[in-house]
């Protein structure tokens, strides 16, 4: 164990164990004492647990480190709460097999150190009595007990990461798999705990129900919310190939996508003004609910598609001043067309010089080059050039 630079007050104190960069948070032993803790109980014993117990999750954490390593990852290792958390990041993305590989290491590192414990107890003949029969048992406890509780099939223990890789599915199916297997198992897992009069484990499932269940619920509404967008996505394409009954799928996707539909109604207004469908747009825009905000360039654009480029276009340059992005470039491009004004787009795109978002040129050269006016295009690339 290699001291390492000292952590931040409050955060926590920084090591090299085994080559790998740990940190162990003042919460974790604080925790760990209060977990071996009851009533009468020696500051001896106290002292053995707090030692064994820290030890042991060190040593499940290293399990998944070394695991990880042979995969070509650098692992770092945090220790905090109740246990400890190995974050790692292979060069190549892992299989299948490597992922559960580096999973098992964990509690099977305890299961070997608790192995030979029990070995070593054979041979002695016993565990003895008083503090070392303590010791020898909270040895066998913190190893084998807290392995195999870990590998329980549901997330977040190891048990439901290794469950999570063996179900089918792409890899976010997999993950609402799981999720939805670990409710089933902690529910039943919990009752016979609390059958046990084993609380500390109860707690511990308990919290996992409600984190897997709420993980379903987030799952679930993102998987909806996907199949929403991707259908917008396709009446948004059916609209810009010239079928204006699609607008009505739009909206309506829309609506189901709320409160977090602004962006993909921002691309749907700009689909419509860049079309030339300016009733579109303002019906689009207009449709925005109170709870849903609008970048000001949306509302200066659909002006100008409404006035042929009469209003908006000002407002329009102004933000784009202010606030040179690439969705402000791609706007403005499309407002000065309506105005018949496009070749003043690479002197505007030119004054704000250096703060112009790099994405800006390309991104209003392609509107340019979609109008048709190649010789403007070729003027904004050339400002990115220089």
């Amino acid at each position: 164990m290699i001291p390492a630079r000292p952590a931040e007050a409050g955060r926590g104190v920084d090591l090299r164990i085994a080559g790998f960069p740990t940190r162990i948070r003042p919460t974790f032993l604080v925790l760990i004492a209060l977990v071996g803790w009851y009533p009468g109980v020696t500051p001896e014993r106290i002292a053995i647990w707090v030692i064994v117990a820290s030890a042991a999750v060190m040593w499940h954490e290293l399990g998944h480190a070394m695991a990880a390593r042979r995969l070509g990852a650098a692992p770092t290792i945090e220790l905090y709460g109740f246990g400890g958390l190995t974050s790692w990041q292979p060069p190549r993305d892992p299989s299948r097999r490597q992922l559960i590989g580096v999973t098992f290491a964990g509690p099977l590192a305890g299961l070997v150190v608790g192995a030979l414990t029990a070995v070593g107890v054979a041979v002695a003949g016993g565990v003895g009595s008083g503090d070392v029969r303590y010791l020898v048992l909270v040895v066998l406890w913190t190893n084998v007990g807290w392995s195999l509780f870990n590998l329980i099939p549901v997330l977040p223990l190891d048990g439901g990461h290794i469950m999570a890789e063996l179900l089918p599915g792409d890899r976010a199916t997999r993950q609402l798999r799981a999720a939805a297997v670990s409710v089933v198992v902690a529910g039943i897992a919990l009752v016979a705990l609390l059958a046990a009069e084993v609380v500390f484990g109860a707690l511990i499932l308990g919290w996992v129900m409600l984190t897997n269940l709420s993980a379903l619920r987030v799952g679930r509404a993102a998987r909806k919310r996907a199949a929403v967008e991707a259908r917008a996505r396709d009446a948004l394409g059916r609209f810009a190939r010239g079928e204006p009954a699609a607008i009505d799928d739009i909206d309506r996707s829309l609506v189901e996508l709320r409160p977090h539909s602004a962006p993909l109604r921002a691309v749907a207004i700009e689909t419509a003004a860049a079309t030339g469908d300016a009733a579109a747009a303002r019906h689009l825009l207009d449709r925005s609910p109170d709870d849903e905000q609008l970048a000001p360039g949306l509302y200066a654009l659909v002006f100008a598609a409404e006035s042929d480029g009469r209003d908006g276009v000002p407002e329009l340059a102004e933000i784009f001043r202010r606030e040179p992005s690439a969705p402000h470039g791609r706007w403005l491009a499309i407002a000065l067309r309506w105005a018949n004004r496009l070749d003043d787009l690479a002197p505007i795109l030119a004054s704000v010089g250096d703060a112009a978002d790099p994405a800006v040129f390309g991104e209003a050269a392609a509107v340019a080059e979609g109008f048709g006016n190649r010789t403007v295009a070729l003027d904004v690339r050339a400002l990115r050039r220089a």
